[in-house]
């Protein structure tokens, strides 16, 4: 009988002994699970510089020691990237996403913007915030989830901008940029007009133009206004070679009037360099939805979308651009609605306007000035003096990001 009790107490020791090993040796591996550090090459050199700019704004973070998992999935409903509260902070990235941007100018920065956005979510418990600035930006980059009246969440994060959406994003309370004013800084009224394009005619013929129409477009001049027809299910680029260079300063201005089949569709001004590629044309455009955007044809979407009601739907509106320096100065209907940095970089003569798919564009009153100091004397122009090309535009559907 004592053999057997001996022999029960020292089973019982031997199994507790493993009960406590087994106790420990999940422990310890639970916390090798919860600081786990699984970030993709992809994505590591922008976890480094959210590193970098958290410690320029004195804040240390050690997220290889911390634990952070960044990883490709494949995520619905145009999700872009999707951050998970686990332990440690888990972050998916939509991989078509992630491919769509590759090689597009400003590549970079798209992909930094969504990290920094997952980042805020998981390592500075940063919520959506949907409220924007003065000038209609978005406040934060941390705008996501429900949409706020179907407006993309589209960011014009580069430049002079960026800077201050870093700012914001470690510290909520930063004060609004000096950008984001719709108080004119600069002096818009230092040009001469140097070519200007008027329809005073009733025949297309009589005002210059010798485009003739074909199976995509009709072009015509009704009630002194050229009116271009589009039938094509692809939006339209019409370029005047000019003598003006868009690398330098200028201002430029059309009457235009749109019917559309959707009120969503783009209509404006576009300049550049049509022949080096999509990156050296930059765009103003605006719908009958009362919403403008602008951007670089090189760039994956738009910068940003902006509600601007001074839009008249389905009327008359005069858009117009202005350069001063490296600074593009957005109008509509002769008030001044934004500003942000040219992505061109080559110098380009091309001055024109977009056409939506099968629909009709009217266009008047076509100028464009330079600086009052240049040696170029102002002269009206008559429209065959240009050489006008049209492009079809691929109508790319943008990638809306949700967050």
């Amino acid at each position: 009988m004592f053999i057997f009790v001996q022999k029960f107490l020292l089973m019982r020791s031997f199994f507790f002994k493993i009960i406590i090993v087994s106790f420990f040796l999940s422990s310890f591996l639970g916390c090798d699970d919860n600081n786990e550090y699984r970030v993709d090459t992809e994505f590591e050199s922008y976890v480094v510089l959210f590193e970098q700019d958290a410690l320029k704004r004195n804040k240390i973070l050690n997220l290889k020691t911390s634990g952070l998992i960044v990883e490709f999935a494949t995520l619905k409903d145009n999700q872009a990237g999707l951050c998970h509260y686990e332990t440690p902070i888990r972050i998916e990235i939509d991989k078509e996403y992630w491919a769509k941007l590759k090689g597009k100018s400003g590549e970079a920065l798209m992909k930094e913007n969504l990290l920094y956005h997952e980042l805020g979510h998981g390592i500075l418990n940063r919520r959506h915030l949907n409220t924007t600035l003065e000038n209609g930006d978005w406040k934060s980059i941390m705008c996501g989830g429900d949409k706020v009246n179907e407006r993309p969440w589209n960011i014009n994060y580069r430049g002079m901008r960026r800077a201050y959406y870093v700012d914001e994003l470690f510290n909520e309370s930063t004060t609004a940029p000096s950008f984001s004013t719709l108080t004119l800084a600069a002096d818009t009224n230092v040009f001469k007009r140097k070519i200007y394009l008027s329809f005073d005619t009733e025949n297309k013929a009589d005002a210059g133009w010798d485009m003739t129409d074909n199976v995509g477009y009709k072009i015509s001049i009704d009630k002194k206004r050229l009116l271009f027809e589009s039938k094509a299910t692809n939006s339209y680029f019409i370029f005047g070679q000019t003598t003006v260079d868009s690398k330098n300063d200028f201002s430029f201005e059309i009457k235009m009037q749109c019917e559309s089949p959707n009120k969503s569709d783009n209509y404006g001004l576009v300049f550049g360099n049509k022949d080096i590629g999509d990156k050296a044309i930059e765009y103003f455009s605006v719908n009958n939805n009362s919403k403008m955007n602008m951007g670089n044809r090189g760039w994956y979407s738009f910068y940003t979308e902006l509600s601007v009601p001074t839009i008249l739907p389905m009327g008359i509106n005069i858009l117009k651009i202005v350069r001063l320096s490296n600074i593009l100065y957005y109008f509509i209907n002769d008030k001044y609605v934004y500003s942000t940095e040219s992505e061109l970089i080559d110098s380009g003569n091309y001055f024109g306007f977009i056409v939506p798919s099968k629909s009709k564009l009217w266009l008047d009153d076509m100028q464009i000035s330079v600086l009052k100091t240049s040696n170029i004397s102002p002269q009206k122009s008559n429209i065959a003096e240009f050489e006008f090309t049209i492009q079809e535009q691929r109508n790319e559907s943008n990638y809306y990001l949700n967050y």
